[in-house]
């Protein structure tokens, strides 16, 4: 047996409705495009399966479980059989705020998504799926280095990025017309900037309209390890044209000459590992770091400051987390995903490792903590290795940094999942 049913829901807030990805003075003023949660099922003789993208940044991990558990109980699947993730438009809704119209929201998109899985569930068909891959300028290196030998949020024509572009196609068994596509991709959905008040999906968005009308059927953009990587083009709305016109561009290439068959290798598992965090430094340096955080993104840190100087008075140095990594597999590819945002070069060992094209590695998978750079980034510092926990640790608690070897040993755990 080989099944796939797709469903698309609509999940557009209201407007004035407040963004999350940039600190804008104001909310949702206008909506140039309506956002979507789009659900997958996959079903094999042994292993029913869900792949959910939703257009957010990324919601917290006990809300994106909430989902998780609902449609483990609709559809009498695992809790760890359920994939979540999240286009990371940096134009999109906030679902944590004291706001009311922000927690009305989130109860409505929750419902929805849940809705999404099942609907998915009730419209499986017999189906082939077919992967391929190709490669694309999409992205580039933001971690430009500066004169003093550290980084800043900038552009690094010379790092790395991983260039794949792949996707895992869905068609009618009987009449082997499309019925869902899923693109894999990498560089960061922050192409509108702060001075940008429109709800948007961001080139994810448009690529996904482009390919829906092509394909007749609905698509889904997932992001790979995009923590070091931003759209080659971004700050207008002609940027997210020329990303989208570019993605879509390499995605009509592969159809062609993808090659459909039944599901046979299935699974989606996942491990659970206790990362720990760098400890805890002296109240000078923690209120250094807090100092750079309002410096350099005009965030408060207090809560940060004050939470991180209490631990310290307390004797609390040493911190952890733990760390879901999932692996979703069909046939000859693969998709592991965690809930941080980890860099380039990750992905490209996992691939290396596996020697397959067609094993990709993401980051905003079934929730959101922060970044996980690789121990070559952590000399430079920058936002992603130094600050991110202060601007974002009280809200998804990942306090601190990773500790140095973190992505080594996420793609070590990957590798094993793969040998399961």
């Amino acid at each position: 047996m080989s099944k796939v049913g797709v469903y698309k829901l609509d999940i557009t807030p209201p407007l004035g409705i407040d963004f999350i990805g940039y600190h804008r003075p104001t909310g949702v003023t206008n909506v140039d495009e309506r956002i979507y949660a789009t659900a997958f099922v996959f079903e094999s003789n042994t292993t029913k399966t869900v792949f959910i993208s939703i257009d957010n940044i990324g919601m917290l991990i006990e809300d994106t479980s909430i989902i998780r558990q609902q449609i483990a109980i609709e559809l009498s699947i695992s809790f760890e059989e359920i994939t979540v993730v999240y286009t990371h438009t940096h134009s999109g809704p906030a679902t944590v705020s004291n706001s009311e119209v922000v927690k009305a929201y989130k109860t409505i998109l929750i419902n929805n998504v849940i809705k999404a899985a099942v609907k998915a569930n009730e419209n499986v068909e017999l189906s082939e799926v077919g992967w391929n891959v190709t490669v694309g300028d999409i992205g580039v290196n933001r971690r430009e280095e500066t004169t003093d030998g550290k980084v800043k949020m900038g552009t690094n024509e010379k790092g790395i990025v991983d260039p794949r572009i792949g996707i895992l196609a869905v068609r009618n068994e009987s009449t082997q017309k499309l019925s869902g596509a899923i693109v894999f991709c990498t560089a960061h959905p922050n192409v509108l900037k702060s001075d940008s008040d429109i709800l948007s999906a961001d080139y994810p968005g448009l690529t996904r309209g482009i390919l829906e009308q092509v394909l007749h059927c609905p698509v889904i953009i997932v992001q790979g390890s995009t923590g070091n990587v931003n759209a080659k083009y971004r700050g207008s709305m002609k940027a997210i044209q020329q990303m989208s016109y570019a993605l879509s561009g390499h995605v009509l290439t592969m159809i062609p000459s993808i090659v459909f068959r039944s599901i046979s290798k299935h699974k989606t598992i996942s491990t659970k590992y206790k990362i720990d965090l760098k400890d805890i430094p002296e109240p000078e340096n923690i209120k250094r770091m807090a100092l750079s955080a309002e410096e350099q993104w005009g965030v408060n840190t207090n809560k940060w400051l004050t939470e991180m100087l209490n631990k310290y008075s307390q004797h609390t140095k040493k911190l952890s987390i733990d760390l879901e990594i999932q692996l979703f597999q069909i046939n000859e590819g693969s998709f592991s995903g965690i809930p941080m945002e980890p860099f380039s070069e990750s992905a490209l060992d996992v691939q290396e490792r596996l020697n397959n094209k067609l094993a990709f590695f993401g980051g905003y998978t079934n929730g959101y903590l922060g970044y996980l750079p690789t121990e070559e980034a952590y000399p430079y510092g920058g936002y992603e290795v130094e600050l991110n926990p202060v601007v974002y640790g009280p809200i998804t608690g990942l306090w601190m940094p990773p500790v140095e070897n973190t992505a080594e040993v996420v793609v070590k755990k990957i590798l094993e999942l793969h040998k399961c």
